[in-house]
């Protein structure tokens, strides 16, 4: 079996990119979401470490999506108070479809380029496929 060659992901600061979470509306103007787009960028800016890969902003990502809906921040144990704690499961799937948007909004295109290829990998190792491009 042949092992595919590796290459590092370089960490890089998350400052400049949680600027522009806090303002997204700068960023994606065509939100459908009344919103709810616009105020988990803002729950990313205090929820992301200050350095991430492409690999780690996808998984920040992640476990804040499953913080949200679980209404507990899983590092603190502490309820987290946000107005995502009403909304049906459904909503954190759309939200999560995001990433890749949010990463072209946010990040310089070789690192958004870097977190949409690790979307795709951990798609297709759960679901044996990629999802159709948009």
């Amino acid at each position: 079996m042949t092992e595919k060659p590796t290459t590092e992901l370089i960490a890089i600061s998350m400052e400049e990119a949680c600027q522009k979470l806090a303002e997204l509306e700068k960023y994606i103007p065509d939100d459908t979401s009344n919103g709810l787009l616009y105020e988990y960028g803002r729950f990313l800016v205090d929820y992301l470490n200050p350095e991430l890969n492409s690999k780690g902003f996808y998984f920040g990502c992640s476990l804040a999506l499953y913080d949200l809906q679980r209404g507990v921040n899983g590092f603190t144990g502490e309820p987290i108070q946000s107005g995502f704690s009403h909304y049906p499961p459904i909503i954190f799937n759309l939200l999560r479809a995001e990433i890749p948007r949010i990463a072209d909004a946010i990040f310089p295109e070789d690192f958004a380029q870097e977190v949409k290829q690790h979307i795709e990998e951990v798609e297709k190792s759960i679901y044996g496929t990629t999802p159709p491009e948009a």
